[in-house]
């Protein structure tokens, strides 16, 4: 592929895969969990979004195997959210859960791909609980949360009719012999898990070293760009790098308006629109989109 191609390829548009379905239910999981928070308390704050993301991850199947999936995912989402949050502000031991959960949950590809989708967001979701550290530091409160809302998932799913049981194949294979297979030298899962982890925990550590004020979203980046494709890592390395660029810069526009505090919440909500609407359609739109969100 010539370098022309590669630079076109970066900025190809997707039109069709605009998508105003998942926004509004992205904004309506926000209010809702900001509404939480605010009559609740944190509990309720992660038990919205505990139940999103097991809903997210969650497939058709055989029901048990639907429940121990939905369980696993509960128990993990809240052992990550209780470390997470717990370790507060600390560089050495966030370093240390970076590094932990994420080889984990690299790991975890060694069930199959619907285990390593629910690895990731607990991985994801382990950094976001970090990050909140800094503002809600109630790591017991968050991570009972984030538990009763993905068991409430797994109470509907025990509750509700399930036709397509038998049809349908089971959402993950939980067998250890798979993951033992994978504990060598040459287990690409292995390596996939293991650079991912030292990478990202190394971001977080220079975060802490920049004197960086949310050092978590750098570790996070790394999450989201590093993929067992190699060339696919590197793309879309690239295209985060150039989004990035361009978020900063409206960032830094928008916030020198020095708008009150009541518009910068709209504008965040209408950008938190435009990100999920655009998700699919380039990434390096995507991208800038999401820089400007966290800014």
């Amino acid at each position: 592929m010539s370098r022309k191609q590669q630079v076109s390829e970066l900025f190809t548009i997707n039109r069709e895969a605009i998508n105003f379905e998942m926004p509004t239910k992205g904004i309506a999981i926000i209010l809702v969990a900001l509404i939480l928070l605010s009559t609740v308390g944190p509990f309720g704050f992660t038990m919205a979004f505990g139940a999103v993301l097991a809903i997210a991850f969650d497939a058709d199947g055989a029901r048990r195997h639907r429940l121990l999936s939905l369980s696993i995912f509960g128990v993990a989402g809240a052992l990550a959210t209780l470390l997470g949050n717990g370790i507060g502000t600390s560089v050495w031991g966030s370093t240390a859960v970076v590094f932990s959960v994420t080889l984990i949950c690299g790991l975890a590809l060694a069930f199959g791909s619907q285990a390593g989708k629910m690895a990731f967001f607990i991985n994801i979701w382990m950094i976001i609980s970090l990050s909140l550290s800094t503002i809600i530091y109630e790591p017991v409160k968050l991570a009972l949360g984030f538990f009763v809302g993905s068991m409430a998932v797994a109470a509907l799913v025990l509750v509700s009719k399930n036709e397509t049981e038998i049809t349908k194949p089971a959402t993950a294979v939980w067998n250890f012999s798979a993951l033992r297979a994978h504990l060598n030298r040459k287990s690409p899962i292995l390596h996939f898990a293991l650079s991912r982890s030292v990478v990202a925990a190394f971001a977080m550590w220079l975060g802490w070293q920049l004197n960086l004020a949310h050092p978590f979203w750098i570790a996070m980046t790394i999450l989201i760009v590093v993929v067992p494709d190699r060339q696919q890592a590197a793309r879309t390395s690239w295209q985060r790098a150039i989004g990035t660029v361009i978020g900063v810069v409206l960032g830094a526009v928008l916030l020198g308006l020095n708008m009150t505090p009541i518009t910068l919440l709209l504008l965040w909500l209408l950008v938190t629109l435009i990100m999920l609407a655009v998700m699919n359609v380039n990434y390096v739109l995507y991208a800038s989109v999401l820089t400007l969100n966290l800014i």
